[in-house]
């Protein structure tokens, strides 16, 4: 699971901070005005430059005045009451049935064998529900108005007081009804699949003479060994992401459910730096990998990776400070392959006035490493050996910073600022499972209203083309500021074409025989990928809106993050309901 730092912001901070709100502001005003510029080119080619103007200026007059303050609620519920069975009757319903097709077969494709069985089952419900009810919605929505205008239907709504606002959003409520109903069939069945496959039994399958260890028997691909105390009671080692808790009961061992795979962490982040190994601030080292998502620090020196935490309180951290990491390890040789990569993390004041002892650590590679340090902690303030208490000594004031070094000289450290989180305790996970679904739902909420809007002026096909690539460039759009920025190699689409058949790498410099021919292809380039970085940025990053690996990876989905994404779907709701309504106020619907 690779976070974003744009994922860490609280709601208020993203909307006031880091420009939300004024850049949906000028998302609207921009097109706004191009709508106006548009609608106006159109009407002076049918009625004349005054004319023209004063027709558009009397349908955006109209808007205000006439269609929103009057629109109905009661029209409302009859236009959604018929696009529902209009759904029902296109028997969308076969999505659910086609869903437990699949949920039957599934189990003979999903590795039980997995590291971590509950992920892999989590993600599998998550992507599949994601993409069907994206489709769903898709469908029932690019297709229903042109296929009333084309059966005359229409009229039977349009001659009717009825308003084009009540229109859009009555079919927007409608569709929005059978494709939350989906949801939530889809949504329970998935829930009960991933509790069915990941919950499983052992038994102990041979114990010490003393009876205070043994080991459990080998189902579900694994096995565990563990160690009880002197109560009787104990937990076994971790295996495929869970742990057992067992209870010696008599003569008797009971293995308790798997405990661990089916978690919402409550995770704390924190600012993020590199320290080279003179002490100034870096960037951290690439290591040739074309994904720069983590940097990396060179061994047996003293680069750092320092993280700095707000929130340790005795409140939060009542046991001691719990922490999680994803590092991941670079080797120049082989070495001794069995130890590992060794890194040392030290825990200090952030004025620097005291830091614990070195505690030294193997990194555990594509897997969460968690560690727990006590309330009091071997250390040294100044240069005096002493014993250092987390809250009163290295975090008086709720922040302490978390410091990474890697030990082993040749070898290297990768992380990112996601990479290591403070775990503050853990939420249910049926409520992070929801939320989940949450995001999915807002998906399928943005494709309806894409979908109405594109429909009120394109037949059916064309309608779902411009729905599809709206989807496509809200997932892969970004692959055009990359090229834009310089991030990815290999030009634009001209300069791309001629790589291909010429087998040039992208890392190759374009030579074709003419210097000037190369700077006319990049400029047309470079104004096309101007152009698509544009419109990728009027549309919906579908990317961003995919919270599926927080669940699937045991995070819980914060409340600023699912805020933001409920804000970016009502603003799309009502930048699309501006544009279908002009589209339907001025389109030709006689017979």
């Amino acid at each position: 699971m690779r976070l974003q730092p744009e994922q860490f912001w609280g709601y208020f901070e993203w909307l006031f901070v880091h420009g939300g709100l004024l850049n949906g502001f000028l998302l609207v005003v921009a097109l706004s005005l191009l709508g106006f510029l548009v609608s106006y080119l159109v009407a002076l080619a049918r009625s004349g430059p005054v004319e023209g103007f004063y027709a558009v200026s009397k349908t955006v007059s109209s808007l205000f005045r006439d269609d929103l303050p009057r629109t109905s609620l009661r029209r409302i519920g009859a236009i959604a009451k018929l696009s529902f069975k209009e759904a029902i009757r296109r028997k969308v319903l076969v999505v659910v049935g086609i869903f437990v097709v699949g949920m039957m077969f599934a189990g003979w494709f999903l590795d039980r064998e997995a590291a971590e069985p509950a992920r892999l089952y989590m993600s599998f419900v998550l992507t599949v529900t994601n993409y069907m009810v994206i489709l769903l919605g898709l469908f029932i929505s690019a297709f229903s108005l042109p296929a009333e205008i084309k059966s005359r239907t229409i009229y039977t709504i349009v001659t009717k007081p009825v308003r084009p606002t009540e229109i859009f959003i009555g079919r927007v409520v409608g569709f929005g009804l059978i494709g939350t109903l989906v949801l939530l069939v889809l949504g329970t069945m998935s829930y009960f699949f991933v509790y069915r496959g990941v919950r499983h039994e052992h038994i102990v399958a041979s114990s010490s003479q003393d009876g205070r260890s043994g080991e459990t028997s080998y189902d579900s691909q694994h096995k565990h060994t563990f160690t009880l105390g002197e109560d009787g009671v104990g937990v076994t080692d971790e295996q495929k992401g869970h742990k057992h808790k067992v209870v010696k009961k008599g003569d008797q061992f009971v293995v308790g459910e798997p405990v661990g795979n089916l978690v919402a962490r409550v995770p704390i982040y924190g600012m993020f730096q590199f320290l080279q190994a003179d002490g100034k601030e870096g960037l951290g080292k690439s290591v040739g990998y074309e994904s720069e998502y983590q940097k990396y620090i060179e061994g047996n020196t003293l680069e750092s990776a320092i993280w700095t935490f707000d929130g340790v309180t005795p409140t939060a951290f009542p046991d001691g400070l719990r922490m999680e990491m994803t590092l991941a390890a670079f080797r120049t040789f082989k070495g001794d392959i069995v130890t590992g990569v060794q890194g040392a993390i030290i825990l200090r004041n952030p004025d620097g006035s005291c830091e614990t002892d070195r505690n030294q650590f193997t990194i555990k590679e594509f897997q969460v490493d968690q560690k727990k340090f006590d309330l009091k902690m071997k250390g040294f303030r100044g240069k005096q050996a002493t014993e250092l208490d987390l809250f009163k000594d290295l975090a008086p004031n709720g922040k302490i910073e978390v410091v990474i070094r890697c030990l082993d000289k040749g070898q290297y450290m990768g992380m990112a600022p996601g990479d290591v989180y403070l775990n503050a305790g853990e939420v249910p996970f049926l409520w992070n499972f929801i939320k989940g679904y949450i995001g999915i739902w807002l998906q399928m909420m943005i494709v309806i209203c894409f979908g109405i809007m594109f429909s009120t002026f394109l037949s059916g096909p064309v309608a779902m083309i411009a729905t599809i690539a709206c989807l496509v460039l809200g997932f892969f759009g970004s692959v055009a500021g990359d090229l834009l920025t310089g991030k990815a190699a290999g030009g634009g689409p001209i300069e791309s074409l001629i790589r291909i058949p010429t087998q040039l790498g992208v890392m190759t410099d374009l030579d074709i025989g003419s210097e000037s021919v190369i700077n006319v292809i990049r400029v047309i380039d470079g104004a096309v990928i101007r152009s698509l970085v544009a419109v990728t940025a009027a549309l919906p990053d579908f990317r961003s809106l995919y919270t599926a690996d927080f669940v699937a990876y045991g995070v819980n989905i914060f409340g600023g993050l699912l805020g933001k994404h409920i804000t970016i779907a009502l603003g799309y709701f009502v930048l699309t309901g501006i544009v279908g309504y002009f589209f339907l106020k001025t389109r030709e619907m006689a017979a």
